[in-house]
């Protein structure tokens, strides 16, 4: 092998390597927010459940908090067409009358990929498994304006909880739509 093709291989090797570096560095750098999300979420989790063998002063405080983070989560989540984490929630929409299909309710939804939304028929009616950014558990005396406070910035987007949940009442689990 002569000198030449010696340092074309090796030219190559390294060029090689130096994007596959690039690559690696672009990844976490992309990935970085998400994971101390992530990471906090995780250490909230574990201080919980300290918590939860110590003392009780501890478990409304921790509750709070941890009720507080999840709003928090919820509010921040932007429907993505990717789903680059893997994960997504859903949410079961029902269409009494039939009168949707896939785009429409896509569309009354705001999800700019109606590939992301299934519909099963269930005895005459249609059933949309459509993502969602997140549940709620109703309190007494919340309405869905004061839920949709909590979750989008246009209260007024409380029309949309009201569209994908039959009826909200106390201690009763609604779903919580993507906004505008």
């Amino acid at each position: 092998m002569s000198s030449g093709e010696f340092s074309l291989e090796r030219l190559i090797t390294t060029i090689a390597v130096m994007l596959f570096t690039l690559t690696i560095i672009f990844l976490f750098l992309v990935n970085k927010s998400q994971w101390i999300e992530e990471k906090k979420v995780m250490e909230f989790r574990y201080d919980s459940l300290k918590m939860a063998l110590g003392g009780k002063s501890w478990k409304m405080q921790e509750a709070l908090r941890y009720d507080s983070l999840q709003k928090q989560y919820f509010r921040n989540n932007r429907y993505d067409p990717l789903v680059s984490n893997g994960f997504r929630m859903y949410g079961l929409f029902k269409d009494f009358d039939n009168t949707y299909t896939i785009s429409e309710v896509a569309e009354k939804f705001n999800i700019s990929n109606p590939k992301s939304i299934k519909v099963s028929e269930a005895d005459g009616e249609n059933w949309y498994i459509v993502p969602v950014k997140g549940v709620h558990l109703v309190r007494p005396k919340e309405t869905a304006a004061s839920i949709a406070r909590l979750y989008y910035r246009n209260s007024a987007d409380s029309v949309l909880i009201k569209q994908f949940n039959q009826k909200i009442s106390s201690g009763q689990m609604i779903f919580i739509p993507f906004e505008k």
